[in-house]
């Protein structure tokens, strides 16, 4: 779809758009000046990587979103909630996602802010500080980037490859070996970027690099607001592996999407969804 043909967004939407793509934009720019100025690592009480990059990132998002959308609610990984959880406008920021790719200065980290609006995804902002590339997405106006260097937003679609052995699986260096020979011996997908981030992963997809992103393990919620709109804009499926959609129950403890996930370019979901769920051993639906 050209870019001039999507739907505008509600001027509220907009403006909360242009302050998340700023904020991420500046936000990535402070980390990469930390990594190379004074980095210090610790663990959290989970044993999952934090460093002060995370702290100094997540606290200039909060403090901006707090300045433009004081009447927003705002819910980051590394601080918690600022405001009632069940406001009906709440944003869910991971202020630098892929930690442990961002300590060994490889690609695979990003910032990612997204507004939930009534508990549904309403907005969607993914910067990627090390290559420059932007990705955005407002729910029902499709979804659109910012390559590097540049400024004018190009439309952003995924692939409409349909045989599987003509498409490409995207995965993390965690996935288990034996899945991921699987997936390329029994159900025939070729091999595809092997990166960290839902962020990185999902801009990947948009920009027709992957045509099938799968997830091998749990995720927070502050993983896939921003990411899987971005996804589902450009025509994207998603769901996680036992077909259940993606939802944002705000009284889960922990916020939590249990279980693998898939994403794909949405022409054969829900087949590839079953066979891989048989690999898995995931009671499909």
């Amino acid at each position: 779809m050209p870019l001039n043909a999507a739907p505008l967004p509600h001027p509220e939407l907009a403006d909360r758009l242009s302050v998340a793509a700023r904020l991420a934009r500046e936000a990535g720019g402070r980390i990469l000046q930390i990594a190379s100025s004074g980095l210090t690592q610790a663990r959290k009480p989970d044993h999952s990587l934090v460093t002060n990059a995370d702290h100094a990132s997540d606290r200039f998002i909060r403090e901006g979103l707090q300045a433009a959308f004081p009447q927003d609610a705002i819910l980051t990984e590394e601080a918690g909630s600022l405001g009632p959880i069940d406001s009906r406008r709440l944003w869910v920021v991971d202020p630098l996602d892929g930690t442990k790719a961002f300590v060994r200065r490889v690609p695979g980290f990003c910032v990612m802010l997204g507004l939930l609006d009534d508990g549904k995804p309403a907005l969607g902002v993914v910067y990627d500080p090390l290559s420059g590339w932007l990705y955005q997405a407002v729910a029902g106006c499709g979804a659109s980037g910012v390559p590097p260097g540049q400024t004018r937003r190009v439309p952003l679609q995924v692939s409409t490859r349909r045989d599987p052995h003509t498409m490409a699986l995207i995965g993390s260096p965690g996935m288990p070996e034996e899945w991921r020979h699987a997936f390329h011996q029994r159900i025939g997908l070729l091999p595809g970027p092997t990166i960290n981030s839902v962020g990185i992963k999902v801009g990947l997809l948009v920009r027709q690099e992957g045509d099938v992103y799968f997830n091998h393990h749990s995720v927070s919620f502050w993983d896939t607001v921003a990411p899987i709109l971005i996804a589902q804009e450009a025509g994207a499926i998603a769901t996680l592996l036992d077909g259940q959609p993606f939802e944002y129950d705000l009284k889960a403890v922990p916020l939590v999407h249990h279980g693998p996930s898939l994403i794909t370019n949405g022409t054969c979901h829900d087949r590839l969804r079953q066979q891989m769920a048989d690999v898995v051993g995931v009671t499909a639906e």
